[in-house]
């Protein structure tokens, strides 16, 4: 497929992928209180729509896989923003419990359907060589989401009110982002069966199948895993954990929100450069830097200055690794197969996502700041022990 083909995608896609964002997963953050009021739920209940979002994506992510494999990604991607519209318009007349779990149970199938897994597979069938970069761009832009999608959200629900607001957004997956998965992907599975090529330079395969390695879809599940309990589980928990080290709230704000900043200049790096270093090697480097950041502040997290390098460190480790997560697995499984196996991977990577919020603002509250981020460092070093030993059997394998 041509370059010009990769732009369009990646251009709708980032549209696509923002709203996609903005429009599930980033809600309970802004409208929460008025959801609550309104369907007349605890408040603690509507962030369960996430977690009941994350358990319902793990448990259909593999068929999804196969599908995107088979049909290609343009028709499940419309079928998901034309879901998504229907998940929103169930959250609007929701009164009660009954619509709000069915709103979500929705936003689950989205999930796969329309974004991360489905976009990524997306890229990969219109040029396995290319994939890499477009992945880390598309992860650049669409790191805007919450930029956009929470002042969005905020003045749509003061100018109309949460439920117009909802439809509106509705409006959005039907008019826009179904028209753009038509227009900007390409129809069918273009992707063809390859020989296995040689490796590239930088250690990164060919788009046909590498030579299988040894344990390595469980090494990828438990270090995809681990990495994404961090990178999901602590940044809800980012502002407490600070002032729990004793900055005051504004400090605490002001220091958390550098793990954004920190998270696109790892993606940049990626996208203009890090594609000359294998993505296990970025994936091993990223893994380095959590537990360091995560060393720094169980030291030095009273300090401003200890907690900032914290914050910078954590944000670098979260960018790479998002792109190791969606990358990595064309390395380790090649193209053909690339959507399965990457459905395969999110099962227990969407359960420890689910899981990490919960268990982390538990601790943070019955055993305090150190003991939280003790658990967290050691969770880290030894996702960075099996990512190293990935890596390392992946090198054996090429050499």
């Amino acid at each position: 497929m041509s370059r010009r083909s990769l732009s369009l995608a990646v251009g709708g896609l980032t549209v696509t992928q923002i709203v996609g964002w903005g429009t599930t997963f980033h809600i309970p953050a802004v409208l929460s209180g008025r959801l609550a009021r309104g369907i007349g739920l605890p408040g603690e209940l509507i962030f369960g729509g996430i977690t009941l979002m994350l358990v319902v994506a793990a448990a259909i992510a593999p068929a999804v896989g196969r599908a995107l494999d088979r049909d290609g990604a343009r028709r499940w991607m419309v079928t998901g923003s034309v879901l998504a519209a229907l998940g929103l318009a169930l959250l609007a007349a929701a009164e009660g419990p009954i619509l709000f779990a069915a709103a979500w149970v929705v936003f689950g199938a989205v999930m796969p359907l329309a974004l991360n897994q489905s976009a990524s597979t997306a890229l990969v069938q219109i040029s396995p060589a290319s994939a890499r970069r477009a992945i880390a761009l598309l992860l650049l832009l669409t790191g805007l989401s919450s930029t956009i999608a929470w002042p969005v959200l905020i003045s749509l629900d003061a100018a109309f009110g949460w439920r117009v607001t909802l439809l509106i957004l509705a409006a959005v997956h039907l008019f826009v982002c179904a028209p753009l998965h038509l227009l900007c992907l390409p129809a069918g599975r273009v992707l063809t069966e390859a020989a296995p090529l040689a490796p590239r330079p930088d250690g990164e395969p060919g788009p046909g199948a590498p030579a299988p390695i040894p344990g390595a879809f469980a090494l990828a599940a438990v270090a995809f895993s681990l990495s994404g309990m961090l990178t999901w589980g602590l940044p809800l928990h980012m502002v407490g954990l600070l002032q729990a080290y004793g900055h005051a709230e504004t400090a605490a704000v002001a220091i958390g929100a550098l793990v954004g900043p920190g998270q696109v200049l790892a993606r940049a790096f990626e996208m203009l450069g890090g594609s000359r270093i294998g993505i296990l090697e970025v994936g091993v480097g990223a893994a380095l830097l959590m537990p360091v950041a995560l060393g720094v502040l169980l030291l030095w997290g009273a300090s401003p200055l200890g907690a900032l390098v914290f914050s910078i460190g954590y944000g670098l480790s979260a960018g790479l690794i998002s792109i190791v997560r969606a990358v990595a697995p064309l390395r380790l499984f090649g193209a053909a197969a690339y959507a399965a196996m990457l459905g395969r991977l999110n099962v227990p990577q969407n359960i420890a996502f689910a899981a990490a919020p919960l268990g982390f603002a538990v601790i943070l509250e019955r055993f305090g700041a150190a003991a939280l981020t003790g658990l967290a460092l050691a969770v880290a070093l030894v996702c960075l022990g099996t990512m190293w030993r990935l890596a390392r059997r992946a090198a054996a394998q090429a050499g």
